[in-house]
C-alpha cells in the first residue's frame, strides 16, 4: 500500500468525474495545494522576518559576527544574504551555515 493512498483516491474519484487523465487531474490537486502553502508561507513569513537572529539556532561565533556587523532581525540577515557580494564578511562555512538554518526555516 502506498503512503499517499488518500491522494490517489481522490485522484481517481477526479479522473472519472471528469475524464481527465490521471496526471491531469493529479496537477489539480498539487496546484490547489501549492497556492495554499504559499498564502500561509506569505503569513507566517512575516512573522519569522521578525524574529531575533537568536531564535535561529547558529552557531555562537556566527551570531556574535551577525551582531558584530549590525544584523539583529532574520529580515536584515534575509536581505543581507540575498546580496551575492556576501556583505557580511563571513566566511564560506558560516554563509552555508546561515543559508541552510534559513532554508530549514522555509526562508
Amino acid at each position: 500500500m502506498t503512503a499517499r493512498k488518500d491522494l490517489k483516491r481522490l485522484i481517481r474519484q477526479r479522473m472519472l468525474r471528469t475524464g481527465e487523465s490521471y496526471m491531469a487531474a493529479r496537477r489539480h490537486f498539487l496546484i490547489a495545494k501549492e497556492s495554499h502553502m504559499t498564502n500561509r508561507l506569505s503569513q507566517t513569513s512575516k512573522t519569522l522576518r521578525d524574529l531575533p537572529i537568536d531564535r535561529l539556532q547558529l552557531t555562537l561565533k556566527t551570531t556574535r559576527t551577525l551582531r558584530n556587523v549590525g544584523v539583529e532581525r532574520t529580515g536584515q540577515l534575509i536581505d543581507a544574504i540575498s546580496d551575492e557580494r556576501n556583505p557580511l564578511g563571513l566566511d564560506s562555512m558560516r554563509l552555508i551555515e546561515v543559508r541552510d538554518v534559513l532554508a530549514s526555516r522555509g526562508l
